[in-house]
């Protein structure tokens, strides 16, 4: 448990960070990327809390859990408004985005799917079960972000 928890933090953290630290120079930003890296931004402040409590680096509060996952449930969907090409430039977002549309939606069917388990299980209150979903989640982002995402 503690090698997947362990992989779990890791994969948030990357994402935290990757979304968090904006595109490379060479990557040009037009509006519908920014608004997409802005949506990614609003809902990592839930996502990390929830990480401290989950890493037991903060105390898990349970009602603080649950309001924190119910509104990262709605949170998530927003940054997947953004998944267009955008003419401007894309930022961060492959090509392979655009070629291969299914698969991205795949995988975004995936991350809302682990989203909505962790919601579930934060609900419960049973920290086992939302460690386990909230690992789930951390794993979603990696593989999307290992295929339609420029590497950092």
């Amino acid at each position: 448990m503690k090698t997947k928890l362990t992989a779990a933090w890791a994969a948030a953290a990357a994402f935290a960070l990757s979304v968090c630290g904006g595109a490379p120079a060479d990557a040009a930003k037009g509006p519908i990327s920014e608004a997409r890296t802005t949506a990614f931004k609003t809902m990592m402040p839930n996502f990390s809390s929830m990480g401290k409590m989950v890493k037991g680096d903060e105390a898990y509060d349970v009602e603080k859990f649950k309001a924190a996952a119910a509104t990262f449930a709605e949170e998530s969907k927003k940054p997947f408004e953004y998944f267009q090409k955008d003419e401007q430039g894309d930022g961060d977002t492959l090509p392979v985005t655009w070629e291969k549309p299914d698969a991205f939606k795949a995988e975004q069917e995936k991350f809302y799917a682990a989203v909505a388990e962790l919601n579930a299980q934060a609900q419960t209150g049973k920290l086992d079960a939302i460690k386990t979903a909230y690992d789930k989640v951390g794993a979603s982002c990696k593989s999307c972000h290992d295929t339609f995402r420029r590497p950092k």
